[in-house]
């Protein structure tokens, strides 16, 4: 009633990534309630409560961001009545990862979501469209005065063995490698100040299980943040990216020569094709827009997607 943007409800997990994506959303439209739940109890189920919210607050579009087979998650009858409400959207940022398959294939069979959107960048997932991670620009309004005192880092959550903390260990320990482990103590804001330092960062593009490969925020983070990006072999970067927007390394051995022997001039130059890419063709305002196109919801100042 006379508002001229949509308005969003978030129905999320507590997890900092999901807050990240409401800000995306904010960044862009200015407007969204976020509602979130405890997904690993199921002993006292309160999804009805997103339900009310919607009732009352009447969005134009609801995004669902949940956990994969998780107790605590809404029922698919709660799912259809608040997709009843306005178009639900299931956001997924794991969608080519196998777990993930089974529970899209699940939602579709119920006919629990208006679409079924894959943040990570990977065509094989079973989602109905595929993009990449909204990244809330405005957080990076004070990355590039720091100094570029750290050649070479990683900031996110190495956990125990598997295929990004192989990498991320054995880098540390013979390559060089500055790590931030996100799994202490530190602010989202801590986190891009951190990459802010960084000449290059090492990203490892395995999704949770290791078995597939997928694009993560932090690929767009580094576009933002001016970093040169080291991509690992498998990722289907350049399904979104020219060549001369990162460096692809195989294993460590490789990622530790290109950390010893890139020249600054290489690294510079790719840091900045990354950052034009991801300022022209990867706003949040162009990933959502897509999206709300994709569900019909009408909204001003429409950009042409990328």
């Amino acid at each position: 009633m006379g508002r001229s943007d949509p308005r969003a409800l978030f129905v999320t997990t507590e997890t900092v990534d999901c807050v990240n994506h409401v800000h995306a959303w904010v960044s862009v439209f200015g407007d969204a309630i976020h509602w979130t739940y405890e997904h690993n109890g199921n002993n006292i189920r309160n999804d009805w409560q997103a339900l009310d919210i919607a009732q009352r607050e009447k969005p134009d579009v609801i995004f669902y961001i949940g956990a994969c087979d998780a107790p605590g998650n809404p029922t698919p009858d709660v799912l259809k009545d608040l997709n009843n409400i306005a178009p639900l959207i299931n956001f997924c940022s794991d969608a080519a990862d196998g777990p993930w398959h089974k529970e899209m294939v699940k939602y579709a069979k119920h006919s629990c979501f208006s679409l079924q959107v894959g943040i990570d960048g990977n065509s094989e997932s079973c989602a109905d469209f595929n993009t990449l991670t909204p990244v809330d620009a405005r957080m990076f309004t004070s990355i590039g005065v720091s100094k570029r005192d750290i050649r070479c880092g990683f900031s996110g959550t190495v956990g125990r063995w598997n295929p990004r903390s192989e990498v991320i260990l054995a880098l540390k320990w013979f390559g060089g490698l500055v790590v931030r482990d996100r799994a202490g103590p530190g602010s989202y804001q801590d986190h891009l100040d951190f990459m802010g330092r960084c000449q290059m960062v090492v990203n490892v593009s395995n999704t949770g299980t290791g078995n597939r490969h997928h694009i993560k925020g932090r690929v767009l983070e580094c576009g933002y943040a001016g970093c040169c990006l080291l991509e690992s072999e498998g990722s289907p970067i350049g399904d979104w990216f020219p060549d001369d927007c990162y460096f692809l390394y195989k294993d460590p051995p490789e990622a530790a020569h290109l950390i010893a022997t890139l020249q600054d001039d290489q690294i510079r130059y790719a840091a900045k094709r990354l950052a034009e890419e991801v300022r022209t063709k990867y706003t949040a305002r162009h990933i959502f827009s897509q999206i709300l196109d994709a569900v019909d919801v009408h909204y001003p100042n429409k950009v042409e997607a990328a």
